[in-house]
């Protein structure tokens, strides 16, 4: 593809490759194992989009908002593309049965004012009479759309949806309260695609996948789209076969010959984590995964290399890691690469890091180069506060404009201007995302150091949770990935620091807690010069997180607030 062109609409895209290759495998999905793989060629995607497409116009649903509630697997890519390819406003959603899941469904389709819902047959009949008891949410017998349902025989033209309209809508974590839908449009999506091939260094033919959810921005943008867009093969598993025997994204990886592949960084570490060293892996070769991406979360040095090391017999290679930063709000990727760099890291003094100044040393506070920042986009690091540019020798605020940027959040104008419409001077014309994170850019590199709502300020040190949390996990007793939730919680006037960690089910039960709490506190103390005021243990899968596996952290003040009886 030549980047010096403009860029066209993604179905465009789609429909050369279509023209071009039709006999070409577009898509695999394997439920269970190699036997149960489904799959379908560009020709066959093109004519189920089409039929799709067609029914949704016909319905009148052209630029309306419609949710996508599908398990993981082709009916979601198909519905997906057709949204795409009628104009209409794809709302994809987590397919959950839990209470808390239901209820933020039920809220997300509130805020969408989604007109209909597009979902398999067997979940229309699990979840309409659900939703039909929710007086919020007003759809009826014709707002649900399954895949039994087609259109009429005659001809209905597709429409050609202006760059600049609303493609899809994703709904973000909601981490620190109510979800907040990001606008895409159909630009958007182009350009972040070009961006993500560029730094990638993606070829024609690209084959790439995993286990990230697909209605989730990484595992939509980067997994799904990526290779459709440049006319290679989109290969998938459902995320909780990932979860229960982490071997199986290697094996996905090996027998596909997978070429590109992300995960946060808990993925790595639950491989680490959970796959024996005992294990037979010796029919497995990950010679092929050259660009492994880690990103959506605080990036490890660590992790990684202890995944290097561990996966090293079987043909994986520590260049191959490609840490990266993007968010919803940019469509995805903003920076990462080049390929095959590998891990980077510098080190700072730890007093002065804290204080946000930035004076590098041999061994200190360590921080992951994230990436050189894509050239499609303009990144400047501004103090908070006031606005400004800050200087190259201090942390501050990302803001970044260009392009992949999204238009806002729908139905919020209020925080959309906040977050979407900053600017650095009145010379400055261009309007800026202001991220919420932190970091700096040395030499056209990201560096990000955490989130500038989870900053922990303790006696005039800036402390961010992720590093006090991975000392925590680094406790033999300290279970699974994310095992540990960091945050203040305000006593006698003053900010002190919390912990809640998650114990080995076998150590809650039989080893002594307070003990325990003393050796964390030892911990925390020895490489961190600070003290844990209050420290909960719980069981594994007790601190509240989100369907991102993020930890939700205003909701761990709630339960520490809750367990104030807790002996300390």
């Amino acid at each position: 593809m030549d980047q010096t062109l403009p860029a066209p609409r993604f179905m465009d895209v789609f429909a050369r490759h279509v023209a071009a290759d039709p006999n070409r495998v577009a898509c695999v999905f394997q439920p269970q194992g190699p036997d149960s793989a489904l799959s379908l060629s560009y020709g066959e995607l093109n004519r189920q989009v089409q039929e799709r497409a067609r029914l949704l116009v016909e319905r009148g649903y052209g630029g309306q908002p419609l949710a996508l509630l599908f398990p993981a697997g082709i009916d979601f890519v198909v519905n997906f593309l057709a949204c795409l390819a009628a104009g209409a406003i794809a709302v994809p959603l987590n397919l959950s049965r839990n209470a808390q899941q239901l209820e933020r469904t039920v809220r997300i389709l509130e805020d969408a004012k989604t007109k209909a819902i597009l979902t398999t047959a067997r979940t229309r009949e699990q979840l309409s009479g659900q939703l039909a008891e929710s007086p919020q949410i007003e759809l009826g017998e014709q707002a649900w759309i399954d895949e039994q349902q087609t259109g009429s025989t005659e001809a209905v033209g597709l429409p050609q949806p202006a760059p600049e309209q609303l493609a899809f809508v994703q709904y973000t974590s909601g981490s620190t309260g109510l979800p907040k839908g990001v606008m895409v449009s159909h630009a958007n999506i182009v350009d972040n695609q070009l961006a993500i091939q560029q730094a990638c260094g993606h070829r024609k033919g690209l084959i790439a996948g995993g286990w990230l959810p697909q209605f989730h921005d990484m595992g939509l943008i980067g997994h799904l789209l990526q290779p459709l867009f440049l006319g290679g093969t989109y290969v998938s598993m459902p995320p909780m076969n990932f979860v229960q025997r982490p071997r199986r994204w290697l094996e996905l990886i090996s027998r596909y010959r997978i070429q590109s592949s992300a995960a946060p960084n808990f993925g790595y570490e639950h491989c680490v984590k959970f796959i024996g060293t005992r294990e037979d892996l010796s029919g497995l070769d990950l010679s092929c995964w050259t660009v492994a991406l880690n990103g959506s979360e605080p990036v490890s040095a660590d992790t990684m290399r202890a995944f290097a090391e561990r996966f090293r017999p079987l043909g994986f290679s520590a260049d191959a890691f490609f840490p990266c930063y993007g968010m919803a709000e940019t469509t995805l990727f903003v920076s990462g690469g080049p390929a095959r760099s590998g891990i980077e890291t510098l080190a700072f003094e730890p007093a002065a890091f804290d204080r946000g100044r930035l004076q590098t040393a041999e061994e200190g506070r360590w921080v992951v180069n994230c990436g050189r920042i894509t050239p499609r986009l303009a990144v400047s690091i501004v103090a908070p506060e006031s606005g400004r540019l800050t200087g190259a020798d201090r942390i501050g605020e990302i803001w970044i404009s260009g392009a992949s940027v999204a238009r806002g959040y729908l139905n919020n104008p209020r925080i959309s201007a906040q977050q979407f419409g900053a600017r650095l001077s009145p010379c400055d014309g261009r309007r800026y995302l202001r991220t919420g994170d932190m970091g700096f850019v040395r030499d056209g590199m990201l560096f990000v150091t955490g989130r500038i709502k989870e900053m922990l300020i303790l006696r005039g040190r800036n402390l961010y949770p992720y590093d006090i949390e991975r000392t925590c996990s680094g406790h033999p007793d300290v279970a699974g990935n994310n095992g540990a939730s960091v945050f203040t919680v305000e006593s006698g006037g003053e900010n002190r620091l919390a912990a809640i960690v998650e114990i080995r089910r076998n150590a809650f039960l039989n080893r002594d807690h307070a003990e325990l709490r003393q050796e964390l506190r030892e911990a925390v103390m020895s490489a961190h010069d600070v003290a844990l005021d209050r420290l909960l243990l719980v069981k594994p899968g007790d601190i509240p997180k989100t369907t991102s596996g993020k930890v939700r952290r205003t909701a761990c003040r709630a339960l520490i607030a809750a367990e104030e009886t807790q002996p300390a």
